[in-house]
């Protein structure tokens, strides 16, 4: 099987992160619109990874990866696979604080905070996901649908990474930071695909770049 790892040229991937920061930096603009607050969202870098590095650098680089959260969504079409969202410990409940009507309510109601971080994250993944990677696929000249993203509880996440994906399968990482009005927070996204799609991928960012030369 050939080597993901090495698959993309170094011109390639700066290709990569450049379609990255004008998706997320797309992607930013909606957010702001949903939650009436100016935000910036930015890609410091980009990497790639075989499959079962997966799980062994997210415990890496999260001590605390017992206390973690995690939403995944699938998306389909020449650009194709699933999307994964992880937070930290103590970076999702951060992002509750985008609605202060919310915390209000549960404050008073005796709302279960847990439950209301949950439905925080699946709304704001569903639009840094479902937008980013539209966008992304926009730009290489494709269109994806994609479903709705799942939350995963605890128990769950640990199992995810580390069985749910095919041998042949890699991963386009990137560290994301989402700057806000009053506070940052950090997370971290994957885009698990197939060796077939990166086949597709490195001919559409051969086109892209066809476009400036």
């Amino acid at each position: 099987m050939n080597d993901p790892l090495a698959a993309l040229t170094p011109i390639e991937k700066d290709a990569l992160q450049e379609i990255m920061n004008i998706a997320f930096g797309q992607t930013a603009t909606d957010l702001s619109d949903v939650i009436n607050m100016y935000v910036t969202l930015s890609v410091p870098y980009i990497d790639i990874f075989k499959i079962d590095e997966i799980y062994p650098y997210i415990c890496n680089e999260i001590s605390t990866n017992n206390d973690m959260s995690m939403t995944r969504q699938f998306f389909s079409g020449k650009f194709s696979g699933s999307s994964i969202l992880i937070f930290p410990h103590g970076e999702g409940k951060k992002l509750l604080q985008l609605f202060d009507t919310h915390n209000e309510f549960a404050a008073s109601s005796g709302y279960d905070i847990d439950i209301l971080e949950k439905e925080t994250l699946i709304e704001i993944s569903n639009i840094i996901m479902g937008a980013c990677i539209s966008k992304i696929a926009g730009l290489l000249g494709d269109v994806v649908n994609y479903s709705p993203p799942c939350y995963y509880s605890q128990n769950q996440i640990h199992a995810t990474l580390k069985n749910a994906f095919a041998g042949d399968d890699f991963a386009i990482f990137f560290k994301t930071m989402f700057h806000f009005k009053d506070f940052d927070a950090s997370g971290f996204l994957f885009l698990v695909s197939n060796y077939c799609t990166l086949t597709w991928l490195k001919k559409a960012i051969e086109d892209y770049l066809a476009q400036y030369a």
